[in-house]
């Protein structure tokens, strides 16, 4: 009896396991049934809005459902342009005057100037010119176009977060600053009143502060920065050759034209140091005056010594071929 019973209870607790693993499992299933409907309806959903909703209304206008976020559109992005140019030039007058007037034409304006004169054939500038945006581009092709140039880089700062965030401060410290001055009128006692002052300066500050920067960011955004390093040259530098005929010939071009600078250069030195080469001339002259005597004197005493030694040799060779008696 006692083992009847207990492979009763044996038989009615693996009958409750086997119950609660199954109602476990199909608890499991279900859920991830729910998740993976959820998951297809949210998915065909995006897609449905994706085809559904034209490119303005799906992310590029309005504000986002979540958050309040207002996004922007690509054309309303703040990007602030910056170009570098190393160019050169055979007529640097000519080109520096053309770019003074095509650059005010344009609206824009030199910043910096740094100009640096080696000699009359060898002068180079350094400028900073600012543009408006909008002309940028005619400016680059009109210059590729009066120079040469040897490298462009050009680099757009996408500063859109950080001017929409300045002005959104910028709206919640006016709104602040309305309900100050409204408090301010209403307010009757002195605590409160200075209190509100306080305030009210501190948002003043903070106002000055993001619509600075907000006229620092317009003045980048609106005039993009042209940093052009501008040099004086005799020739032109060309492309490097491809085939080996032509870089040959180029190169007996550059030799040919290096050996020309340094007559030019030889001859001008010449020139321009005629003075001191007379001064020498005369300094030379004078000192081969002034011992030319002594020199005189010391070719004879030369001239007599080989004489003597000569004499000599022929008194001893004589002496060797003499008989012994």
């Amino acid at each position: 009896m006692n083992r009847t019973l207990k492979n009763a209870l044996v038989l009615s607790l693996a009958l409750l396991l086997l119950f609660s693993f199954g109602a476990c499992g199909g608890s499991g299933g279900d859920t991830y049934k729910g998740e993976s409907a959820s998951s297809s309806a949210s998915q065909s959903g995006n897609q449905s809005a994706d085809i559904d909703m034209p490119e303005s209304e799906a992310g590029f206008d309005g504000e986002a459902e979540t958050g309040g976020i207002e996004t922007v559109r690509p054309q309303d992005r703040k990007l602030i342009t910056t170009v570098n140019i190393q160019a050169e030039t055979r007529d640097y007058d000519g080109f520096m005057s053309w770019l003074e007037t095509r650059v005010a034409g344009a609206g824009g304006y030199v910043e910096t100037s740094d100009m640096y004169a080696y000699n009359e054939r060898e002068r180079s500038c350094d400028l900073t010119l600012r543009v408006p945006a909008d002309k940028l581009n005619g400016l680059l092709q009109e210059m590729g176009e009066s120079c040469n140039i040897l490298q462009r880089s050009v680099t757009e700062e996408d500063v859109t977060l950080n001017y929409v965030d300045a002005e959104s401060y910028r709206d919640a410290l006016l709104v602040e600053q309305e309900r100050l001055m409204e408090l301010l009128e209403k307010a009757d006692n002195l605590t409160d009143i200075m209190s509100i002052e306080d305030r009210l300066t501190t948002v003043r500050y903070q106002l000055q502060n993001y619509e600075s920067t907000l006229r620092v960011y317009d003045n980048q955004i609106n005039y993009s920065t042209v940093h052009l390093s501008i040099h004086e040259v005799g020739e032109l530098t060309e492309p490097e050759p491809e085939s080996w005929g032509s870089r040959a010939i180029q190169g007996m071009k550059e030799n040919a034209r290096s050996i020309g600078r340094f007559f030019q250069e030889l001859g001008l030195f010449i020139v321009t140091h005629i003075p001191t080469l007379l001064l020498l001339g005369v300094v030379a002259l004078i000192i081969l005056l002034a011992t030319a005597r002594h020199r005189r004197e010391a070719r004879v005493r030369r001239k007599q010594q080989k004489e003597l030694i000569q004499a000599m040799r022929e008194q001893k060779g004589a002496e060797s071929q003499k008989p012994e008696e």
